[in-house]
């Protein structure tokens, strides 16, 4: 993403958005939706499939359900915000009359660079917008892979490590063709966000 033009907004900070995260209680959905899927007869649970949104950020397959993102729009200037641009939140772009603030899934991940980016990161190929709640969050990616479908029982829980790597927003791993694929959990990701963000 580019970095000129800024736009007006004060503040900075991202180390509050981690610990907001970490603190936040489980909600009422986070709940039911546990709930539910422990309720459901483990022959169902076997059977159910997904949708997923699978894209390659730095040197990593991730992916995101399909019923949380919005879209997948091209890459428009990024105008950063001054005192608020940081690693994470790159700035507000742009996209057909919406303004999309723009952030980095990588520098919120925690995610190695492809090992050909070199010293100056290319250009991401597209910007992914997903929502959570009423929010929507855009991220650069460098390639889209496209949408699959899996089985539910087909996905696993992380390991610990890579949960702890990846700042806690890995809620499953799933094999698609391409490889294995990091489940992002939206939620934790949008408390990044919306920390580097106050």
């Amino acid at each position: 993403m580019t970095d000129p033009a800024p736009l007006a907004l004060a503040g900075t900070g991202t180390g509050k958005g981690l610990d907001a995260l970490l603190a936040r209680p489980l909600s009422e959905a986070d709940l039911d939706r546990a709930t539910a899927s422990l309720a459901a007869p483990l022959e169902e649970r076997a059977h159910a499939r997904t949708s997923l949104l699978a894209v390659r950020a730095g040197a990593e397959i991730l992916a995101v359900r399909a019923t949380e993102t919005a879209r997948v729009v091209p890459v428009s200037r990024v105008h950063r915000v001054p005192h608020r641009s940081n690693a994470v939140f790159r700035g507000i772009a742009n996209h057909e009359g919406e303004l999309l603030l723009c952030m980095s899934v990588e520098a919120a991940l925690g995610l190695a660079p492809r090992p050909d980016a070199g010293d100056s990161p290319a250009q991401p190929a597209a910007l992914v917008v997903v929502e959570h709640g009423r929010e929507r969050w855009a991220f650069g990616v460098d390639a889209v892979i496209g949408v699959t479908d899996v089985a539910e029982g087909d996905m696993r829980a992380p390991p610990m490590t890579v949960s702890a790597a990846r700042s806690g927003c890995v809620r499953a791993l799933a094999r698609i063709a391409e490889g294995e694929a990091c489940v992002l959990d939206v939620a934790a990701l949008a408390g990044i966000f919306r920390g580097a963000t106050g």
